[in-house]
């Protein structure tokens, strides 16, 4: 199958394109800018942008299907700049697939576009969106998958795909801030200690794209839904933290912040002023202060999802790559 990828540079998107590819599909990448490691492979590039029509358009052009995982997710990004990448492209994908006759459009959401401020505990797809998001992102993932589930009917087989707190080598948002303030001996817990969390591997995560793509067609059971993907293994979040912590050579961390502090922080992080405490910001405390884990059954009922890989060895993996990149970085 001929497949356009947006975010195929990205964290997922990289995960993505090597699912695709083992899967023996063609991938074509929308990306902003030459890439070496992606041409490496065998991808085609074009250049251009998710929110410019005409640019996905001509990407698009002869693809069976588009998987869209490009987006926004910097927890201190503006209200517009979420709304430009998230919603926005998400609009330049439906086009595109009208105008030039793309059949499957496949979305890569998160568990955020259904978090409010209630613990979410083995809740499947029939969670209603909140009616207040913590965070303009989750709002504005809902707002994209909205779109794309409306969209799905006879001509376009839509899905959505919604995993949770992607982890693993590689990832930016959270593991480098919290090996840095462990480091600096400056890390502290904080949120909710006993709040059960599921993150998802990235591979678990690329791994459920190139599944659900292999069985989206018109009038598939899961055309027109969306599905949370994720490890199955809900975890408290010190548990998490210091298993990360553990993969980078560190040891647990039992120090707490109190609650006041941490939204001090959070507060802080929003406003740039703090440089020092850059795992805390209003998004991550937020979101640490919430169960959210969920019932993965529609996935494994609707297109075979399984993790490939369990919590324990995505752990042991980190741990080896983790390990590496320091042996690298010592040698003379």
């Amino acid at each position: 199958m001929q497949i356009l990828l947006t975010g195929a540079t990205g964290f997922l998107g990289r995960a993505i394109t090597t699912a695709l590819l083992e899967q023996g599909h063609r991938v074509r990448a929308l990306v902003r800018s030459e890439n070496r490691e992606l041409g490496t492979l065998g991808v085609e590039l074009r250049i251009g942008l998710a929110t410019e029509f005409e640019s996905v358009c001509a990407a698009a052009d002869g693809c069976e299907a588009i998987v869209h995982a490009a987006g926004c997710s910097d927890p201190l990004a503006s209200i517009e700049q979420y709304h430009d990448a998230n919603v926005r492209s998400t609009d330049c994908m439906l086009g595109a697939c009208e105008l030039v006759g793309v059949p499957r459009l496949l979305l890569t959401s998160c568990a955020n576009a259904v978090i409010g401020s209630d613990d979410l505990e083995g809740v499947d797809e029939r969670q209603p969106y909140p009616q207040k998001w913590p965070s303009a992102y989750g709002h504005t993932k809902a707002l994209a998958e909205q779109r794309v589930l409306a969209a799905n009917g006879e001509r376009l087989a839509t899905c959505v795909l919604r995993p949770h707190l992607l982890w693993g080598a590689g990832e930016t948002r959270i593991l480098p801030a919290l090996l840095d303030l462990a480091r600096r001996g400056k890390l502290r817990l904080f949120g909710e200690p006993d709040k059960k969390i599921d993150p998802c591997h990235i591979d678990n995560a690329a791994h459920a794209h190139a599944l659900a793509l292999g069985k989206l067609e018109n009038g598939s059971a899961l055309a027109g839904k969306a599905y949370f993907v994720g490890q199955g293994e809900p975890m408290s979040i010190e548990t998490f933290l210091n298993a990360l912590l553990r993969a980078g050579g560190f040891p647990p961390e039992k120090r707490r912040l109190a609650s006041l502090t941490a939204h001090a922080l959070a507060t802080a992080a929003r406003a740039g002023a703090d440089s020092t405490s850059p795992l805390i910001n209003p998004y991550i405390l937020e979101l640490f202060s919430h169960a959210s884990w969920f019932n993965l059954g529609a996935a494994r009922r609707d297109f075979g999802y399984a993790p490939k890989l369990s919590t324990a060895e995505g752990m042991s993996r980190l741990f080896t790559a983790l390990t590496r990149e320091r042996m690298q970085s010592r040698t003379p």
